[in-house]
């Protein structure tokens, strides 16, 4: 008896996995794997056995995307530049009135103003964002409604707002104590972050993005700075290292933040009357504006400072080099830049430059008066930079945005 008996296995299996991140990275993977096995047996007088295995696997390209400083990211003004100290209101009532239609703002907060000079308001009482074209004498809403509420199309006081480099809107949700993200062209959010247990979040004073999306939020509950990565709803504590208080470790109150393109961080440090500057892992701060814990209205001092901008973003014109010694052996060498501090209590705008400790230069609301005339503020709270250097600034409890139109030197500034 003769049996006979052939078994043949033939298996392919062909796998592509892609996977792309579109914030910053863009991973492609690809891999083919073949398998075949064939088998052959005849009980009588042979068995033959024969088995091949074939694997291809193609390597994995990373391509980063990095996006380059420009438009408002990267505007040179001249070191000697002043400012008209009469303001254009281009948002808002010029009387200093409140309202809620297209025309008016309650309460308005953070601003933001892009390459294209559209001006973003978190219009706080209205639990809205506008938006403002160039020269429109009216807004749109972009972002909430008049109603506080906590679903993803409303907001509860909002005092922060950004637009990244894809158009969202980022908003600092206050009282809701959450970072929301508007779609470009949509009125419902993703939450970016919010808070929890594992990363806690409080009244968030402001809201800044870098020019890679990161996100930097002033919490003053918790009295720190905190950053939130793309695709990270976890936050970084960058400042303070030691709590609450007033060294130089420390934080009270803090308001109003701003990052430049070295990720040196300035605070306003709002209840010790001081800017801040966090060198990039610092583990303390240094005094560049303002004296610790001494409110006045000399030019030397601050009161209640709550939102400064550096350079407009800090990219470019690198004006002093200051050396520091610390416990006689470490030397930090940092390029400094002007400042420019929303003074709050004052009623003023100023700018500190090369050597803090001979105090500030008064940039707008200079009169000395707090009030409603073009030439005046009332509760300033935000200052922008638009893409010609223009001042724009809150002008809180005047329900407007004021807008000082920069004034160029006929000839180069000295150094």
């Amino acid at each position: 008896m003769s049996t006979t008996t052939t078994k043949s296995t033939s298996t392919s299996t062909s796998t592509t996995t892609t996977t792309t991140t579109s914030t910053l990275t863009s991973t492609t993977t690809s891999t083919s794997t073949t398998t075949s096995t064939s088998t052959s047996t005849s009980t009588s007088t042979s068995t033959s056995t024969s088995t091949s295995t074939s694997t291809t696997t193609t390597t994995t390209t990373t391509t980063a995307v990095t996006f380059i400083p420009t438009g408002i990211y990267a505007l040179t003004i001249p070191t000697c530049a002043t400012w008209s100290q009469l303001g254009i209101t281009v948002a808002g009532n010029a009387n200093g009135t409140s309202g809620s239609d297209l025309y008016s703002l309650a309460s308005p907060v953070g601003i933001f103003i892009d390459n294209n000079d559209t001006l973003y308001i978190a219009d706080r009482d209205n639990n809205r964002i506008m938006m403002y074209y160039a020269n429109a004498a009216s807004g749109l809403v972009v972002a909430g409604d008049l109603t506080a509420g906590s679903s993803s199309s409303q907001l509860n006081s909002p005092k922060g707002v950004a637009v990244d480099q894809y158009g969202s809107i980022i908003v600092a949700d206050s009282s809701n104590y959450r970072i929301q993200s508007f779609p470009s062209g949509s009125m419902v959010a993703n939450t970016i972050a919010m808070n929890s247990v594992v990363n806690p979040l409080g009244q968030i004073r402001d809201l800044h993005i870098d020019v890679n999306n990161n996100i930097y939020v002033t919490d003053s509950d918790y009295n720190r700075v905190v950053k939130f990565s793309t695709g990270n709803a976890v936050g970084v504590v960058l400042a303070p290292t030691n709590g609450t208080g007033s060294a130089a470790n420390q934080l009270l109150g803090p308001f109003g933040n701003f990052i430049d393109g070295n990720q040196t961080l300035y605070i306003a440090d709002t209840r010790n009357s001081r800017v801040q500057m966090w060198i990039s892992d610092a583990i303390s701060g240094i005094t560049v504006a303002g004296e610790t814990g001494v409110a006045g209205s000399s030019l030397a001092l601050l009161s209640n400072p709550e939102a400064i901008t550096v350079d407009n973003n800090g990219y470019v014109n690198k004006v002093w080099i200051k050396t520091i010694y610390f416990n006689d052996n470490d030397i930090l060498t940092f390029i400094g830049r002007y400042i420019y501090v929303v003074d709050e209590g004052n009623a003023r705008v100023v700018k500190w430059t090369t050597n803090y400790t001979t105090g500030g230069v008064c940039v707008v609301g200079c009169s000395g008066i707090i009030g409603s005339a073009n030439n005046e503020l009332n509760g300033p709270r935000d200052v922008k930079f638009d893409s010609q250097g223009n001042l724009y600034i809150t002008d809180q409890a005047n329900h407007r945005i004021q807008k000082f139109l920069i004034q160029l030197p006929t000839s180069p500034c000295s150094p």
